[in-house]
């Protein structure tokens, strides 16, 4: 019985290692592709043709574990061609709806993370969501590694028992 009981703790102890999120130096690169197909698909997620036509923008945080930032600006070069990606700081959540702090536009607020690396190939992303008071949410997202690069699959739907 005891043997037995070791075996389960030192199994139970590796796999709680598989879902650390706080990855090593030499993850970087990969927990920044990571990050990026997630907020890739919050774009086509939040910015539809309306959205667009309005000027609507997307502001984007970082939670790497612990509390939303500002992404870098060499992380924010790879949305060069989303003209209406912007940086966390850059708006201003508001319960009418939140804003660009200097145009006043809409905005989205969406932050990506914390990252649980469920396999090498394979993370589920929590995702907050803020465009006012009452549309907003918290969803995870699947994200897996593809042949050419990171992609996010979408939200993850757990189904319950009846």
């Amino acid at each position: 019985m005891g043997a037995a009981w070791r075996r389960r703790a030192v199994l139970a102890a590796a796999l709680a290692g598989i879902g650390a999120s706080a990855p090593a130096a030499d993850d970087r690169a990969r927990e920044a592709a990571v990050f990026e197909a997630t907020l890739r698909q919050q774009i086509d997620e939040h910015l539809d043709a309306t959205a667009r036509g309005q000027g609507t923008v997307i502001c984007f945080g970082i939670n790497p574990g612990g509390a939303a930032q500002s992404p870098s600006r060499e992380f924010m070069a790879r949305f060069k061609g989303e003209a209406a990606a912007r940086r966390l700081a850059e708006c201003e959540p508001r319960p009418t709806g939140a804003v660009e702090v200097m145009t006043r536009r809409p905005a989205f607020i969406v932050t990506a993370g914390p990252i649980d690396w469920v396999a090498e190939d394979e993370a589920w992303v929590t995702v907050t969501s803020f465009r006012s008071r009452s549309r907003s949410w918290l969803r995870r997202y699947r994200v897996v590694l593809e042949r050419d690069g990171w992609v996010s699959l979408g939200p993850i739907l757990l189904d319950a028992p009846n």
